[in-house]
């Protein structure tokens, strides 16, 4: 069974257009890894951004490779466009019909 990470960013006023250019570089380096990318919203109003991502192995494991490609080191600028951030481990829950 997939494992999924319920990620929520408070992005900075004025720097949506950076965030998600850096994001989407991310998001390539994330499928490298073998993460799959469940969903992605943007509440400009509020200034929130919340995703999800999951794996079908090895989360922890592929989580560490992730962290160490050089290439997300080079996107560690996402952090310039959030002032804080939330990440949780969830489950899905099957919607009934």
């Amino acid at each position: 069974m997939a494992e999924i990470e319920l990620k929520r960013y408070t992005i900075k006023d004025g720097a949506w257009d950076a965030f998600l250019d850096v994001w989407r570089q991310i998001v390539r380096v994330r499928r490298r890894h073998g993460f799959g990318v469940l969903f992605a919203f943007a509440d400009r109003e509020q200034g929130v951004f919340t995703w999800a991502i999951d794996h079908q192995e090895d989360f922890d494991k592929a989580a560490v490779a992730y962290y160490e490609d050089p290439e997300r080191k080079r996107l560690e600028v996402v952090e310039d466009y959030v002032t804080e951030y939330e990440i949780r481990k969830v489950e899905r829950v099957e919607i009934p019909q």
